[in-house]
């Protein structure tokens, strides 16, 4: 998104999107990846450098550490192990690539709704070949979709602000899976919570029952579990259990209410 159109974003009636999709790749995206991430962290594994201990639910790894958010991904796909995975939003395909390693027995699958992010992880991953493909998850369903038992994102719905698009891809995301949604994202961007509440009472979700928790990983990151079935983690009923602890943004919270106030629920 260009400056000028960043600066004025709060005059507009309907916000648009963080980034220019087409363009989000060359703009910014690579560009952290390889200068910040890359550097800080593990983020390409190689094989037997990272593991998984059943007993305490946590992984490590022998050489540098990984990015809390990374961990706490790896951790809920032992911990919940389930057949199937699917990441919307695979970017550079990181996460998918480790965690075949991780959990070979798990089927993996990933997208992207940019052609250069895939292009990107295909760069980064050849073995990926065959295992991602482009889906946006603000479209109407398709059921050329893949399907998973645990459908996961990693700060993806936190740049979605144009119209109702988040509410879209919300509901989409519980469509695809068959037991689990994972929302790894910045939980001041949107309201989440009561959004997954007023989708789930409007009758948006797909699901036949829906029960809320908080995954924590063991390197200090949180995020949202969504499961059809009663799980042994906290159960999360608003926006304030899991934003505690973290630092307001009054311009986020700000736009999440207004994005939240766009939606129409129910019948």
């Amino acid at each position: 998104m260009p400056l000028l159109d960043r600066l004025f974003y709060r005059y507009r009636k309907f916000y648009d999107d963080d980034f220019d999709w087409n363009t989000y790749t060359a703009d910014s995206y690579k560009r952290r990846l390889v200068g910040v991430v890359d550097r800080d962290h593990q983020t390409i594994a190689k094989k037997g450098e990272l593991s998984f201990d059943a007993a305490s639910g946590r992984v490590s790894t022998s050489t540098r550490p990984l990015h809390p958010n990374q961990q706490l991904i790896y951790e809920a796909i032992g911990q919940l192990q389930p057949a199937s995975v699917h990441e919307a939003g695979c970017g550079g395909g990181d996460h998918i690539a480790n965690a075949i390693d991780l959990f070979p027995g798990i089927a993996f699958s990933g997208s992207d709704r940019g052609a250069s992010q895939l292009e990107l992880a295909r760069s980064r991953h050849p073995e990926l070949q065959g295992r991602l493909g482009l889906q946006d998850l603000t479209m109407p369903w398709s059921r050329q979709w893949p399907r998973a038992d645990l459908v996961y994102t990693q700060a993806v719905l936190m740049h979605i602000h144009t119209a109702v698009s988040h509410f879209v891809a919300l509901a989409n995301l519980v469509a695809m899976a068959e037991r689990y949604v994972l929302l790894m994202e910045n939980y001041q961007c949107h309201d989440f919570l009561s959004d997954i509440d007023n989708l789930w009472r409007g009758g948006h979700l797909a699901w036949d029952s829906l029960h809320i928790h908080r995954f924590d990983g063991s390197t200090g990151a949180r995020a949202i579990l969504l499961s059809r079935e009663e799980l042994d983690y906290e159960k999360l009923s608003t926006d304030a259990q899991i934003r505690q602890g973290l630092a307001p943004s009054p311009r986020r919270l700000k736009r999440a209410a207004e994005d939240s106030a766009r939606g129409s629920f129910g019948y």
